[in-house]
């Protein structure tokens, strides 16, 4: 094991709890360095812990050249998956302009090779950790579905999986029975799929709580309700105050607060531009659940086993910073899933959860140096658990000053 350092000077400080944040602790433990992550909470409202359960290497940014002709739909549908309910926000207006130029067919393109590059580092690394954990991190390598029931739902997979395809990731298609001979759990208008074969499967708050465990037995320290409000530099590296008064110490810092990083990192000098955007899950008990964990093409729903229960989650609201949970919302994922799983209809949620995502205009995570001893990495969108391993490996290698890929420059934050 690493030896622990106990000098606050040395100690790296990480502020977020989320699976980012974690996977760069527990990345930072294993190659020598102290570390103390600073975990706001609550668990319950947190993004990395009531995501989809699924990690989809290759998977592409959400603005693409198919988003603009539907903006209009999206803004005034509430059952759009990309809902944007109108209000007065200079940020949002800047933040769509800025979404809008990313839709641009050249910068799509040249932003899916950047997640994909890093995608598959962190798969790679997803496969040493499920190693290193062991069955209790819940990490199947399954593979993950893209399922479509409209001539035009299949267009755009075929469209995607080509650029998959064409960087690296396998993929297998299916027709509508060929998939129901597989997994019988698929209904009638279900046309086709294309399987992922590099996907996993998991459940994201195990998982959260594995690495947890596995950073405290490395000898990293974890402190929860730990809410910090302001970040400064200080003679020895950087200081970390907190709501109730109290300062912490480190020598190097690492921002990793999620939606919650914007007016920290403003201090650390880094502008990071994001929208809080709202994502829901309902999980229900099923019999005769599918076998694979899926994404729903036309509703953009995903669908993941978990145990006894199904997880039904999907969504991007941007209405703000709030955890108001809609229960039309909830309505729409369940209607949605039926169409592609009829035996859902009349099954009863036993669990209901939403939480705000960190999503960059561009799609990209920002991942990154800011003032000398301090590093940034959030904006992941629903991308979070695919990226967390990745977004460590470059953080943990340019901290200890080793090379980072050309394409990482993407990501610096500007």
């Amino acid at each position: 094991m690493p030896h622990v350092r106990s000098t606050a000077t040395e100690r790296v400080l990480i502020i977020g709890g989320g699976i980012v944040g974690l996977t760069t602790a527990h990345t930072l433990r294993r190659r020598g360095l102290d570390v103390l992550v600073l975990d706001a909470g609550p668990d319950r409202i947190c993004p990395s812990r009531g995501n989809a359960g699924q990690i989809a290497p290759g998977h592409p940014p959400i603005p693409s050249p198919a988003v603009p002709p539907k903006a209009l739909h999206m803004m005034l549908d509430r059952r759009s998956p990309l809902y944007i309910p109108p209000r007065p926000s200079l940020p949002l207006l800047l933040w769509l302009l800025a979404f809008r130029r990313a839709c641009e067919r050249s910068r799509y393109e040249r932003n899916m090779e950047v997640l994909a590059h890093l995608s598959r580092i962190s798969r790679e690394l997803f496969d040493e950790l499920e190693e290193e954990l062991g069955p209790a991190a819940t990490l199947e390598a399954t593979g993950l579905a893209d399922i479509w029931r409209t001539e035009a739902g299949e267009l755009e997979a075929e469209a995607e999986t080509e650029w998959m395809s064409r960087l690296g990731f396998p993929t297998e298609y299916l027709d509508g029975p060929e998939l129901r001979r597989r997994d019988p759990a698929w209904g009638p208008e279900v046309r086709g799929a294309v399987i992922h074969g590099d996907g996993m499967r998991i459940d994201p708050a195990i998982l959260c709580d594995v690495i947890r465990a596995k950073i405290s037995s490395l000898g990293g320290l974890i402190r929860t309700g730990c809410r910090v409000e302001t970040i400064r530099r200080c003679s020895g590296g950087w200081e970390a105050v907190m709501s109730h008064g109290e300062i912490v110490g480190a020598g190097r810092l690492v921002l990793t607060a999620g939606v919650w990083s914007e007016s920290l990192a403003r201090m650390m000098g880094v502008s990071v531009a994001m929208q809080p955007a709202k994502g829901y899950h309902c999980m229900i008990r099923l019999a005769g659940a599918p076998t694979i964990a899926a994404v729903l093409r036309e509703p953009k729903v995903g669908v993941t086993p978990m145990g006894s229960l199904l997880r039904v989650a999907g969504t991007l609201e941007l209405s703000g910073f709030n955890h108001r949970l809609d229960p039309a919302r909830i309505r729409q994922l369940m209607a949605a899933a039926r169409v592609f799983l009829p035996g859902i209809r009349g099954a009863e949620p036993v669990d209901l959860w939403c939480g705000l995502r960190p999503c960059t205009a561009s799609g990209l995570p920002v991942i990154g140096r800011g003032l000398e001893g301090a590093w940034i990495a959030t904006g992941h969108g629903m991308m979070g658990v695919t990226l967390a391993t990745g977004t460590a490996k470059l953080i943990a290698d340019d901290m200890l000053g080793e090379p980072v890929p050309d394409w990482a420059g993407m990501l610096q934050p500007r």
